[in-house]
């Protein structure tokens, strides 16, 4: 089923990624990477023989699973990066955008340090069993804790204006100062995560860092691209360590080993995926996975629906009398699944690629041109980006709300905020971005002239 999957993204690559020169698709092409990836470890666990699943491979699971990733992948092949400079040269209140973002999360990193700590002293594993009692600790400091997760989660958008900092023109020492704290600001979300002795921080702050780094690469000075590789890959290192002492302590146990566990933690998907699609599964309605959205419908229209606690353990059961553990990764596309069905996941899919197309778009179809719309559309992004091992945003939904709160608070504030004047830099972005845009024609033309073979 690997080979499947993996030979429909090949058939797709060359289809649709092979854009010609002068076409930028970051977003796309790192996506379909991922899964890439994905189909790669599938197929050396499906030729070893060594883990295999619950039930016979079902093929046609694995056309739909394929199906749905390149209508994801599809949603960003509008994605351009030649307005990026639009954005970098005239945010307005970057600078009240960036203080928020430093100092709440730089309180959140404050605050979550210490349990963060503790999470990592002793048994990680035997903490992580603990976990009821810290996640009641870490609650009882109320609107403390909400505030720090709450910030710690907009740490994607502190990655964002570290990069615009450091695209812009004229950076300069105090500008990389201000780009490094934000960085620095960013990393709430790893120590949130260890706080509940997850190793899921470090993992997903690597991967927003990475595709934040690719979208921001070809507007960088080449020796400035130089130092950003080499710094990242050094707080890797350190960041995989804590992930490390976690991982060991939880597969110390496993009789394939931590190697083979970790392979089948990145390669279990399409398996799981097969499985799920061989037995009876109950729809959960968006329960499961919306449950924020669901109540607030259910509120507003007088209906008393049962929320996910209430129904787990009921909806697992059906799951375990069939065979098949309910908690295993099957991507966001089976979580989808798992609340609305074949059809309505397929739906929902195609819905949700139209948008991230819209949004990736911009309004003259060059990309994202404001800083609202690029947030928007990386956050849009990280959905099928993340959700190569599940649906990340689902339990309270709070990631959502928050970061499109944001999103909303930076658009409404742009809108308000007084333009620059003629005589600022206004006036010179007006005269950059017409030069690249005169440019830009100039190279189409020589493209389209250009005799072909």
């Amino acid at each position: 089923m690997g080979a499947i999957f993996s030979l429909g993204l090949l058939l797709y690559y060359a289809a649709a990624l092979r854009a010609p020169a002068g076409h930028s698709r970051e977003l796309a092409k790192l996506l379909w990477l991922v899964y890439f990836a994905l189909g790669l470890s599938a197929t050396v666990i499906g030729v070893t023989d060594v883990l295999r699943p619950a039930f016979p491979p079902n093929y046609a699971a694995a056309l739909f699973l394929t199906l749905c990733v390149l209508i994801g992948i599809s949603g960003f092949l509008s994605f351009r990066t030649g307005t990026l400079m639009a954005v970098v040269t005239s945010t307005r209140g970057q600078g009240l955008i960036e203080g928020i973002l430093i100092g709440t999360q730089l309180y959140a990193i404050a605050f979550f340090l210490p349990f963060a700590l503790t999470s990592l002293t002793g048994d990680a594993n035997e903490n992580r069993l603990n976990l009821a009692s810290k996640m009641e600790l870490l609650g009882s400091f109320g609107i403390f804790n909400t505030l720090a997760g709450a910030a710690s989660q907009l740490f994607g958008a502190s990655l964002v204006m570290a990069f615009m900092r450091m695209a812009h023109p004229g950076s300069g020492g105090r500008v990389c100062v201000r780009a490094a704290l934000l960085v620095l600001a960013s990393l709430s979300y790893v120590v949130y995560i260890l706080a509940y002795v997850g190793r899921d921080g470090v993992v997903y702050w690597m991967m927003t860092a990475a595709a934040v780094f690719i979208v921001f690469r070809r507007h960088l000075p080449a020796p400035l691209r130089a130092r950003i590789v080499a710094f990242g890959a050094l707080s890797g290192a350190v960041m995989l360590l804590p992930f490390i002492a976690i991982t060991v302590a939880r597969f110390a146990d496993s009789d394939l080993g931590t190697g083979w566990s970790i392979l089948e933690y990145f390669g279990q998907q399409i398996n799981t995926f097969s499985d799920y699609a061989s037995i009876d599964r109950p729809m959960t309605l968006g329960v499961a996975n919306f449950p924020m959205f669901v109540g607030a419908a259910c509120s507003a229209v007088g209906l008393d629906c049962e929320n996910w606690d209430v129904i787990k353990e009921l909806v697992f059961e059906q799951y375990l009398t069939q065979g098949k553990e309910p908690w295993l990764f099957g991507t966001y596309v089976s979580d989808f699944i798992g609340d609305f069905g074949f059809v309505g996941a397929l739906i929902l899919l195609a819905l949700f690629a139209l948008l991230c197309h819209r949004v990736s778009r911009g309004r003259q179809g060059g990309g994202p041109s404001t800083l609202a719309r690029l947030l928007l559309a990386l956050f849009l992004f990280l959905v099928p980006y993340w959700g190569v091992f599940y649906f990340r945003f689902s339990i309270i939904n709070g990631y959502i709300v928050v970061n499109l709160a944001f999103i909303l608070f930076v658009w409404l504030l742009q809108g308000l905020w007084p333009h620059k004047t003629a005589k600022g830099s206004g006036l010179h972005l007006s005269a950059q971005v017409s030069d690249t845009r005169r440019r830009s024609q100039a190279e189409r033309a020589v493209f389209d002239a250009w005799p072909r073979t």
